[in-house]
């Protein structure tokens, strides 16, 4: 994923929580849902090799098939932390 935002991995988090029932598309079977926080560089092309990159891997290491995963994109702006939060 940091290859394709352009970003180093440093800056990337991922969580996976497995076991949790979805109902997508109106079954139980296997799905996933994810959401894609980054400080810029979300365009286009890079939401479509996103998708089509964890898809392949859905598919290939959770039995996931490519037509029951919905990816969420949030492209924000870099901000600081307030001490008084």
């Amino acid at each position: 994923m940091s290859e394709i935002i352009g970003r180093p991995e440093s800056y990337v988090m991922i969580l996976l929580k497995g076991s949790v029932p979805i109902w997508f598309g109106g079954t139980y079977e296997p799905a996933a849902f994810g959401e894609v926080v980054a400080i810029g560089g979300l365009t286009s092309e890079v939401r479509k090799k996103l998708i089509a990159r964890i898809g392949t891997i859905l598919e290939t290491r959770l039995s996931v098939p490519k037509t029951r995963f919905l990816l969420k994109f949030h492209d924000t702006k870099a901000g600081r932390l307030d001490s008084k939060m």
